[in-house]
């Protein structure tokens, strides 16, 4: 098994035509490791979140190819892409996305109903994702009931219950005050400790880089500095 979960060589994406025209990514390579949590940092209109949707196979490069779990994306179709992203990958977004009618469980069974496992099982599995992340006792509640901390947690909850090998987080505290926000983070290093798993968190907070095995910094769409975090040199 590769030790990258995820590998970009040489991808560029062309947003817009004509005068609109915008270069978002230009000749970016990348490759995330299993076992990490990769922080990438940049600021508005880098090109953050176009790479994070390429990488998730939400969005299919201009130029270069893109690799998840070894699987090659170049000339895969709609359904192929979201099959791949039904077996890989598991998203957290900024605004939660959390269905306000269904309690936070059920939230957490409709990312296992989509992959064919249902009832007992599903509610079981439910369950035992939100006591990792510290709200087994929140099962019942509606996302109105929750704190902006709780929601994502919920989130991240749902993210992880198929166990995905890759996790891509965009900007998943930046509605947060710091302490929920630390508290997020923590969430996603501990996941970023399984070897099963690789974690890219797209931040422009840099307090959040305490948590990061590595930081990419990203500008105008190209990558201008990569280090190793301060997670890994402790």
């Amino acid at each position: 098994m590769s030790e990258f979960i995820v590998e970009a060589k040489g991808v560029t994406k062309v947003l817009g035509h004509g005068a609109a025209q915008v270069y978002a990514l230009k000749d970016i390579s990348l490759s995330l490791r299993r076992g990490e949590l990769t922080v990438l940092m940049g600021p508005s209109g880098s090109g953050k979140t176009t790479l994070l949707s390429v990488l998730g196979c939400m969005l299919t490069p201009t130029s270069g190819a893109v690799r998840v779990c070894g699987y090659a994306t170049e000339g895969a179709d709609a359904k192929v892409l979201a099959k791949l992203r039904k077996d890989h990958v598991g998203f957290v977004f900024q605004s939660y996305h959390l269905f306000p009618t269904l309690t936070a469980a059920e939230n957490i069974q409709l990312a296992l109903d989509i992959r064919g496992m249902h009832g007992e099982d599903a509610r079981a599995k439910s369950l035992d994702v939100l006591e990792k992340v510290g709200l087994a006792h929140k099962s019942a509640s509606y996302p109105r009931e929750l704190s902006g901390g709780e929601q994502q947690r919920v989130a991240i909850a749902r993210a992880i219950v198929s166990k995905p090998s890759v996790i891509l987080a965009d900007e998943p505290t930046a509605v947060l005050d710091t302490s929920n926000g630390q508290a997020i983070m923590s969430i996603l290093a501990e996941i970023a400790k399984d070897p099963t798993h690789g974690v890219l968190v797209v931040t422009h907070d840099s307090r959040m880089t305490s948590f990061a095995d590595r930081v990419i910094h990203i500008e105008d769409g190209r990558f201008v500095r990569d280090e190793r975090g301060s997670a890994a040199a402790a």
